[in-house]
């Protein structure tokens, strides 16, 4: 398990017993500046962290033995306060949300050694504060914290660049989006309107349509599904 602590400026490490789920430390990494986010690829081989106030990503392999985290390369370049990073579900791309610049960066990935290569960015709501990837691999949707929407987005298969096929409405400053593990149905924590917003998936085109709201307690900030 992996924790960002962002006035620290780095990564807790920590294993996890098999039988309890109790942690033990590993050990600490430096990151870059003010660290918000980390994502894990599927196969378990690297982590990347967003670094809010470097405008970056960190890359790291990972140790299957003991979790450990060693740095690869050079600090990739995000949009400005990038805010949220997750990869799809084949491995294959990397997705920053940037709320300082409107938009969401596209990486494709070197599935031997990790490493990130820019494939375009694509244009966002007013400072999006989170990005995720249905489980098919073929869509993208992004919490707008400002601008109180969902953008939703289709993903190339080949190159991972997303094109953009609108909006829906949330609640008042959407900070989380997630995705179910069916891929049938989002779910959006409202900050400022203290509830959760849910949407049905469009199995071909990947447009949400609201379900219901709920009620949530004071500031929702972050949202997942089991």
């Amino acid at each position: 398990a992996y924790v960002v602590n962002n006035a620290s400026n780095d990564i807790s490490v920590y294993s996890i017993n098999a039988s309890t789920g109790v942690l033990t430390i590993v050990g600490n990494m430096m990151v870059g500046k003010e660290p918000i986010s980390i994502a894990v690829d599927p196969l378990g081989k690297f982590a990347y962290v967003a670094n809010q106030g470097s405008n970056n990503i960190s890359i790291y392999t990972i140790n299957a033995s003991t979790g450990a985290l060693t740095g690869v390369g050079p600090l990739v370049a995000t949009g400005t306060n990038p805010n949220s990073v997750t990869i799809d579900p084949s491995g294959k791309f990397a997705y920053v949300a940037n709320w300082g610049s409107f938009n969401v960066s596209a990486y494709a990935i070197n599935a031997s050694t990790g490493a990130l290569t820019s494939v375009g960015t694509a244009a966002a709501g007013s400072n999006p504060a989170s990005v995720v990837v249905d489980p098919s691999g073929k869509f993208a949707y992004v919490a707008n914290c400002y601008s109180g929407t969902v953008s939703v987005y289709t993903i190339n298969a080949s190159t991972g660049a997303l094109t953009n096929v609108g909006t829906v409405a949330a609640g008042a400053s959407p900070e989380s989006i997630t995705v179910d593990p069916s891929g049938r149905f989002a779910y959006v924590a409202n900050a400022n309107s203290n509830n959760v917003s849910a949407y049905a998936i469009n199995a071909s085109s990947g447009a949400l349509t609201p379900t219901n709201t709920v009620a949530a307690g004071s500031f929702p900030y972050t949202v997942t599904v089991d």
